[in-house]
C-alpha cells in the first residue's frame, strides 16, 4: 500500500512566556487517558490564500496571506475551483482580501500564472496527542496553535481531520537546529477523529468511536494546577513507529500555569537529542497525575521545553 510521508512542520521552536486569564466558565473534568500518539492533522481552509508575495506588474503585488474569494464573479473554495474559471479565459476579475479590505481587480491569463504555483487551500503537518475522553469522546492535540508555515497565518477552516501516524525516522536535535520526525501513513487511511477547534491552546475535536480500539485507555486523575511541582516527572510520546513510551524528565520551575522542565531520560537523549519538533502535545504525568502538555523547546537548548498546565489547555480559550 502506498504510504504518504510527511515531515513536521507545526510546533512553534522559539519559546515565549505567554499569560492567560483563568477562564471561570470553566468545569473542569476529573480524569481523562492521557496518550502520546503522534498524529497527522489536514486543515481544508475553505478559502484559498497566497503563500507567497507574487509581482503582477513592476508596481503591483498580492501578498502573502491575501485570501482570494472569487474569480470573473463565480466563489472559489479551493485550488481546483481557481483552475476551472480562469482555464481559456484571457481577461480575469479576481476578489480578494487584503488586512481584512476587499479588493477587486483586472489580470491577464499571463499574471493569473504567475500566482497559481503560490496557491494554497489546506495545510497540514504532524504532532501529538494529548487526552481523550471517553465519555464527550472528545481529544485535545498539540498545546498550542497551528500557524501556517509558508505564509505565517493562521487561516480559518471549513474542515478539518486526524489521522494516526507512524515514526519513519528521526532528525536529531542538536544546540542550534531543531530535530524533527518523519512520519507516515497508508494512503487509503481513514481519519480518526475531526478537528473542531484551532485556538491558541491546541486542536480539539472528536474521535470516532473505533479510532482508538486497539489502544489501552487508561484513565488518570486530572492534577489542579496549584499542585504542580519542580522534580521528576514523565513525558508520554512516541519516537518508534506506532509506539508510545514515557521518558523522565526534571521540572525545573513553575510560574502559574506554565513549567519549565529539562529530558534526563537518556535513551530520549542519544536518539533525539532532546525535544524534537512534533512532539507539541505530548502529555506529561507527575504522581500518577495528568499535570500539562509539551508546548515549546528551545532551540539552543533541545534538552529543555516548556509546558502548559492541563487545567488550561483543558479550557480551550484563555
Amino acid at each position: 500500500m502506498k504510504k504518504n510521508y510527511r515531515k513536521w512542520s507545526l510546533m512553534p521552536i522559539l519559546f515565549a512566556a505567554l499569560f492567560f486569564a483563568s477562564n471561570p466558565t470553566f468545569a473542569q473534568q476529573t480524569s481523562v487517558v492521557p496518550l502520546g500518539q503522534s498524529i497527522q492533522i489536514d486543515l481544508q481552509y475553505g478559502a484559498v490564500f497566497l503563500s507567497h508575495d507574487v509581482m503582477l506588474t513592476d508596481e503591483e503585488w498580492l501578498r502573502a496571506g491575501d485570501s482570494i474569494h472569487q474569480i470573473n464573479d463565480q466563489t472559489i473554495t479551493n485550488v481546483e475551483d481557481v483552475k476551472k474559471h480562469v482555464k481559456d479565459k484571457e481577461q480575469i476579475s479576481i476578489q480578494y482580501e487584503h488586512n481584512k479590505k476587499m479588493h477587486t481587480k483586472e489580470i491577464t491569463s499571463e499574471q493569473t500564472l504567475k500566482l497559481l504555483p503560490f496557491l494554497r487551500d489546506a495545510t497540514e503537518g504532524i504532532g501529538t496527542l494529548t487526552y481523550f475522553d471517553p465519555v464527550t469522546k472528545e481529544f485535545g492535540a498539540l498545546g498550542h496553535q497551528i500557524v501556517d508555515h509558508t505564509t505565517g497565518v493562521t487561516p480559518k477552516f471549513s474542515e478539518g481531520s486526524i489521522y494516526l501516524s507512524s515514526i519513519e525516522q528521526i532528525k536529531k536535535s542538536i544546540p542550534g537546529q531543531p530535530g524533527y520526525k518523519i512520519t507516515s501513513h497508508e494512503a487509503d487511511t481513514s481519519p480518526i477523529g475531526g478537528v473542531d477547534e484551532n485556538n491558541v491552546y491546541g486542536i480539539f475535536g472528536k474521535l470516532e468511536d473505533n479510532a482508538l480500539e486497539n489502544i489501552p485507555l487508561q484513565q488518570v486523575e486530572i492534577a489542579d494546577v496549584e499542585t504542580i511541582m519542580t522534580g521528576e516527572a514523565i513525558m508520554r510520546t512516541s519516537i518508534d513507529g506506532e509506539k508510545v513510551q514515557e521518558f523522565s524528565i526534571n521540572i525545573s520551575s513553575v510560574d502559574g500555569h506554565l513549567f519549565q522542565f529539562t529530558v534526563t531520560d537518556k535513551s530520549l537523549i542519544q536518539k533525539t537529542g532532546g525535544i524534537l519538533q512534533g512532539m507539541s502535545g505530548s502529555p506529561i504525568i507527575q504522581k500518577n497525575k495528568l499535570i500539562g502538555v509539551v508546548t515549546h523547546m528551545y532551540v539552543d537548548k533541545p534538552k529543555n521545553g516548556a509546558a502548559l498546565a492541563i487545567t488550561e489547555m483543558m479550557k480551550k480559550n484563555p
